[in-house]
């Protein structure tokens, strides 16, 4: 259960800085949604195909963080 717990924690940060990023102006809101869909599926990928799919979304700027 604490795997879940911080699992969580990390998915509200991540949300949290894509925010930001919307503020920025370096994401879209279209992006931002995108991500938050592609986290609430995030059991459907395993981790490739979820760096894939956030690159694709982000346009690449996923690789910052990676």
């Amino acid at each position: 259960m604490a795997l879940f717990g911080e699992l969580e924690r990390t998915k509200v940060v991540f949300i949290d800085t894509c925010r930001n990023l919307v503020e920025l102006g370096q994401l879209s809101k279209e992006e931002y949604h995108e991500i938050c869909d592609l986290l609430d599926r995030l059991e459907e990928y395993d981790n490739d195909q979820f760096k894939i799919e956030l690159g694709r979304i982000s346009k690449g700027l996923s690789d910052l963080i990676a």
